[in-house]
């Protein structure tokens, strides 16, 4: 149930769940597609372990418009000036942590070390982008790893100032807060917020996230946080604070002033500095829905995805300035955005597991080649070549590629480059995906949690850590939510086909009881008692899969409570798999 607790609404997570289950699908690669910033921060070419490493200013690129080696992408919200004790921050190849269990970002992370002299001064580290602005509706999303507070707890450490104005209570900052405890938290104009359910702690490693959204006077502020080894946290606060008017100071990232215009320590904004390491940050200039800031977490989806569905090649790099082969994790900027005539071969170096390698798979590619422009290419992954297809202007290529060509461990997918005429294809976006499993194929639950109200009901399947699964479900927690994102293409092209195993039931062993299976709130298949050891398979079409975030829903549905005769239900693992082009099932 969702209610009203003064200014703000803490949602149980399967309130949030049944909102994103009612979200439209978006048609597009992602949710990045559309974001209006997004710094990797990762490219660190001169890095050298025994140096300071301070980022120069060519470094701090905006990812969209990555541009060349010599020249930023002209359409990009580069970093346009840097300030820092040391000359700006530094570059660090500290291990990343995804708490989420998404991608990180390159080999290295930006490293934000404010420092405060004797006299209670800070010289805060910082870059600024002026044309970085983003009044009424916004978002944004980041990694980072905090050190403590700069200067005092009564002095936050701010991620990110969007051009707050105090005196027109415009703009917003973003960070860490020390209200209560060290809160996710930020300003709305001169209004404050924080997520005091949750206490933010020195080296861990966070996903979190801040949505705004510009309603009137029925303004809403939304803060996420995902800690690393543990689950997600929410809140949401209505307000009047969110406004479409912004300041002119633009942004800035690591800190409240870009320069402290104040002349003593105790009436100084730069001891508000952020003090710790960034992995990836990136802003919308709309307000993302729940499931969305949950797809930005988790990002990519099984398996592999770069690039963005924008109609634009400038996220990776020139042919000619990268090696042939790619390993995801690596910066995007060492991704070759073509193959020619004369680079004819691309390769992704893609790790994967005993599970994922027993599963169908979609190795999906679209092109963003101008005009006429033709070519055949091929997909050679591991040792088997697939058919060529012809490329062209802005066409999707997809390759069904099926278990037995995949192997545990590192796989070879190249795309290789057969003839012309076009002596250049380019690349938009692709991706590897449609299929995962969570547990393993063992008659075995042990890996998942055992039932408990601690133990949210929703789990997403980027989520390393199994145990954030409850093995059963059962009167009391009678739900468990699994929520996967797919692609536009993905989603309407396939259909897929949901598995899992009953294993065991209880207390008594010879009772059995009835369950359902729900898609999206779309669809629900019902089951009546089952036999341990039934394998149960779910055929989904494709008018009840979605672009962007679904769910599968596993409901218990036999007596209410243990005392009227209830009892649990275990399963022994869950499994989605892409199911060939062309296949349509009759769903009851």
């Amino acid at each position: 149930m969702l209610s009203r607790s003064g200014m703000s609404v803490p949602f149980s997570l399967i309130a949030l769940a049944a909102l994103c289950a009612g979200l439209p699908g978006r048609a597009a690669a992602g949710v990045y597609d559309d974001c209006a910033a997004w710094y990797h921060l990762d490219y660190a070419p001169t890095y050298d372990p025994t140096t300071n490493n301070v980022a120069k200013l060519d470094e701090i690129r905006d990812q969209r418009d990555w541009g060349t080696a010599a020249l930023k992408g002209a359409g990009g919200k580069h970093a346009t000036a840097i300030h820092g004790p040391l000359g700006g921050p530094q570059w660090t190849n500290c291990p990343v942590a995804c708490p989420a269990g998404g991608q990180k970002y390159g080999a290295y992370s930006m490293l934000f070390q404010p420092m405060t002299n004797g006299l209670g001064q800070t010289l805060p580290d910082c870059f600024q982008v002026p044309t970085l602005k983003l009044p009424g509706s916004s978002s944004i999303v980041t990694r980072f790893l905090w050190n403590g507070f700069t200067y005092s707890s009564s002095y936050p450490g701010w991620i990110m100032n969007n051009s707050l104005d105090w005196n027109a209570r415009s703009g917003w900052m973003f960070g860490v807060r020390g209200d209560g405890g060290n809160r996710l938290g930020m300003y709305v104009g001169q209004t404050a917020f924080y997520l005091d359910t949750y206490t933010v702690v020195t080296g861990k490693w966070y996903d979190a996230a801040a949505v705004l959204t510009d309603n009137g006077t029925n303004d809403t502020v939304e803060l996420y946080i995902w800690p690393q080894d543990g689950s997600l946290t929410y809140k949401k606060f209505f307000t009047s604070a969110v406004t479409n008017a912004i300041g002119s100071s633009g942004a800035v990232i690591g800190s409240e002033p870009y320069v402290d215009t104040y002349g003593y320590a105790t009436n100084s904004n730069s001891g508000k500095a952020f003090s710790g390491i960034v992995n990836h940050l990136a802003v919308w200039n709309r307000a993302l829905s729940n499931g969305e800031v949950a797809e930005a977490f988790c990002y990519p989806q099984p398996l592999f995805q770069i690039g963005l569905n924008n109609n634009s090649t400038n996220e990776l790099r020139g042919a000619s300035e990268t090696d042939a082969e790619y390993f995801p994790g690596d910066p995007w900027h060492t991704m070759r955005n073509a193959v020619t005539a004369t680079e004819r071969d691309t390769t992704l170096k893609i790790p994967l597991t005993s599970i994922q390698s027993k599963l169908d798979t979609v190795f999906h590619v679209e092109t963003a080649t101008d005009g006429s422009q033709t070519a055949a290419l091929s997909l050679i992954v591991n040792t088997a070549t697939n058919a060529s297809q012809t490329a062209g202007a802005n066409k999707d290529l997809y390759w069904l590629i099926t278990a037995d060509k995949l192997v545990t461990g590192t796989n070879t997918f190249t795309l290789h480059y057969e003839t012309g005429p076009s002596a250049l294809i380019s690349f938009d976006w692709m991706e590897l995906g449609g299929s995962w499993q969570i547990g393993t194929n063992d008659n075995n639950q042990s890996e998942f949690a055992q039932e408990s109200p601690s133990i949210a009901d929703d789990y997403y399947v980027t989520d390393p850590n199994w145990k954030h699964l409850e093995r059963s479900i059962m009167p009391g927690e009678t739900n468990n939510i699994i929520h996967f994102t797919l692609s536009a293409e993905l989603a309407r092209r396939y259909c897929f086909t949901y598995t899992t195993r009953v294993i065991a039931q209880g207390p008594s062993a010879l009772t059995n009881y009835a369950f359902s299976v729900g898609v999206n709130n779309l669809y629900t298949q019902s089951y009546p008692p089952q036999a341990n050891g039934t394998l149960i398979t779910l055929p989904i079409n494709r008018s009840v899969i979605k672009a962007g975030e679904n769910t599968i829903h596993l409901m218990y549905n036999g007596p209410s409570s243990m005392a009227e005769g209830g009892g649990w239900v275990q399963f022994d693992f869950h499994r989605l798999e892409i199911a060939p082009m062309g296949t349509l099932f009759l769903m009851n």
